[in-house]
């Protein structure tokens, strides 16, 4: 009984049994089997290695699972810029509410997966934050129109995770 639950427990972590992609007649390929392979066990030896397995298998489930729910959207990513720009200069939520600027976010998603909060400031300034959506981790670019027509990396690095609400 230990000898097929350890057996299971392998199988369920490597896969094995699955038909090869390079099978005929539904023949198993011989590294898919190589962890069928069993050896006499003590029962104790044998129930430590399942748990072991078992806990590994519920480990990487839990994580691949969990990294979705982690990865910040566009609005969160949206809400955690306009915060930020908010805590560096707090004149500018009232210039905001104004009507009297022209300012405003714009979010998207590149090509990189990165989510670019692009923000238009009231000088005419570009300031784009590249973020992460998994870490967080942000570089800035800046574009001054007449002036600097070339996006330009900054040197402000932040992480939106430090701003959101």
């Amino acid at each position: 009984m230990l000898t097929l639950a350890f057996t299971l427990a392998v199988c369920s972590l490597t896969g094995c049994g699955k038909v090869g992609s390079g099978s005929q007649n539904g023949t198993i390929n011989n590294a898919d089997t190589s962890a069928l392979t069993t050896a006499s066990v003590s029962s104790e030896s044998a129930s430590t290695i399942v748990a072991t397995l078992a806990d590994k298998t519920e480990a990487a489930s839990v994580e691949l699972s969990g990294g979705s729910s982690d990865t910040l959207t566009e609005k969160q990513a949206l809400d955690a810029i306009k915060n930020y720009c908010f805590s560096r200069n707090p004149d500018l939520k009232g210039m905001v509410e104004s009507g009297e600027y022209n300012i405003y976010w714009d979010v998207s998603t590149n090509e990189a997966n990165e989510i670019v909060v692009l923000y238009r400031n009231y000088t005419a300034t570009q300031t784009r934050y590249y973020i992460d959506p998994v870490s967080g981790e942000t570089y800035v670019t800046e574009l001054v129109p007449g002036i600097i027509d070339e996006e330009q990396r900054t040197e402000e690095k932040l992480n939106v995770r430090d701003y959101l609400s």
